[in-house]
């Protein structure tokens, strides 16, 4: 919609898109923002949406030779951080990401609690919840809280690609395809408790809905159904289609559609590869997860709880999250002086890294300029000199919170 707005405006214009010129931008920016005969003019953070997506589809048919360059100009620069940073020339300087919002974990379990599992404000599991997937759902909200991992990620995981959780790690090493990641396959890792919940899912909730769909045929009607025989550890597959034919590709190769299409043979007949499952047994599409969270945000608003939640804020809520206990493990737990903890950074890498790292950002001024904004402007030492050595990341994440409107929590 936003790329049609601008297209709209060439159209009245009579200018082509391939015809655009930096000019023609220059003239778009003063009718969208300033122009006294445009009766809807726009503020600073709609009309930079509005020319991403402009730059966007020039630097897509820019990569396709359809024309020689961008009409929308950029420029780079080096932040205060010494990192390089690109935008628009005609971005304006007062936009500020306004979707960006946090939880603390108190405020995130009861949000769970009571949007998805039924519990009222009190804590009590209400009478009348019917809540026939409240197992599913609190599992894949669980995964997003302690994995960070974006809605595309994490709802198109196979049973097959679950990290194990062996040993006594309370972290585990998990791995996103090149398909369903933003960009580059990478690792992530995800908490012991979470993987348990999912573990309950799957041997409850998930084995229902599949021994519904067994019993009703669902899974006999399935259209260019692909069989697996065998994953290997190198994330190679062997299939067989619908015709009995073999075939091999590889799990990064795998997009959200053809991994809904995966089954694979168990002893009691065939099943969808997919974790999530729908309540009729069939893969769950990864965009359905906004409505069940939506839903989940307007129980608590009707029962009074002042929580609301998309999947991306499950992301945000992770990094804040990681950061704030790297900190505190880093300035405070170990008991390290000074000098030590400059050798700690020195091998095994500055908090904000290791947050860059677990969220898979290709540049560190992403993880720091959207992501963990409530803490941009405070210092270490606000970790350092609590009041007591005993304070807890919630406690720490309560004091952030009390700095930034835009993290939700709740004192009890």
């Amino acid at each position: 919609m936003d790329l049609k707005v601008f297209l709209s405006f060439l159209e009245r214009h009579g200018t082509g898109w391939r015809e655009a010129t930096h000019d023609t931008i220059l003239d778009y920016e003063y009718w969208r923002r300033r122009d006294p005969g445009n009766p809807k003019k726009v503020g600073g953070s709609k009309f930079s949406r509005e020319l991403a997506a402009c730059g966007n589809f020039y630097r897509w048919q820019a990569s396709r030779g359809s024309i020689a360059a961008s009409p929308v100009l950029t420029v780079t620069s080096k932040d205060r951080r010494g990192d390089d940073h690109t935008k628009a020339q005609l971005q304006p300087s007062n936009v500020r990401s306004v979707k960006v919002k946090w939880l603390t974990p108190l405020a995130y379990r009861r949000w769970r609690d009571v949007g998805l599992a039924g519990y009222t404000a009190d804590g009590l599991l209400q009478e009348s919840w019917r809540g026939r997937n409240d197992g599913r759902n609190t599992a894949m909200a669980d995964l997003m809280w302690a994995s960070g991992l974006r809605l595309r990620e994490a709802g198109t995981l196979l049973l097959a690609e679950l990290p194990a959780a062996a040993g006594a790690e309370q972290y585990v090493r998990g791995r996103v395809s090149e398909a369903t990641a933003k960009g580059a396959a990478r690792e992530y890792w995800v908490s012991r408790r979470a993987l348990q919940r999912i573990s309950a899912y799957a041997s409850s909730t998930r084995a229902a809905a599949v021994r519904r769909a067994r019993a009703a045929g669902r899974y006999d009607e399935v259209d260019r159904m692909m069989l697996v025989t065998q994953i290997t550890g190198r994330g190679e597959v062997t299939y067989e289609d619908e015709k009995g034919r073999s075939g091999q590709t590889h799990l990064d190769g795998l997009d959200a559609q053809a991994r809904q299409r995966l089954f694979h043979r168990t002893a009691q007949g065939i099943e969808p590869a997919a974790l999530w499952l729908t309540e009729s047994g069939t893969a769950m599409p990864y965009l359905t997860w906004e409505a069940v969270f939506s839903t989940a945000s307007k129980r608590c608003a009707d029962l009074g709880v002042p929580i609301a939640c998309h999947p991306h804020m499950l992301r945000h809520s992770f990094a804040l999250r990681m950061l704030v206990t790297l900190i505190y493990a880093f300035d405070r737990r170990l008991g390290l002086s000074e000098a030590e903890r400059l050798e700690y950074r020195h091998l095994f890498g500055d908090p904000w890294v290791l947050v860059q790292t677990m969220l898979g950002h290709t540049k560190l001024s992403t993880t720091r300029s959207y992501y963990l904004e409530p803490v941009q402007g405070l210092q270490i030492d606000m970790f350092l000199n609590g009041d007591n050595d005993e304070d807890s990341i919630q406690d720490l994440l309560t004091r952030v919170a009390a700095t930034s409107p835009r993290i939700q929590d709740l004192v009890e």
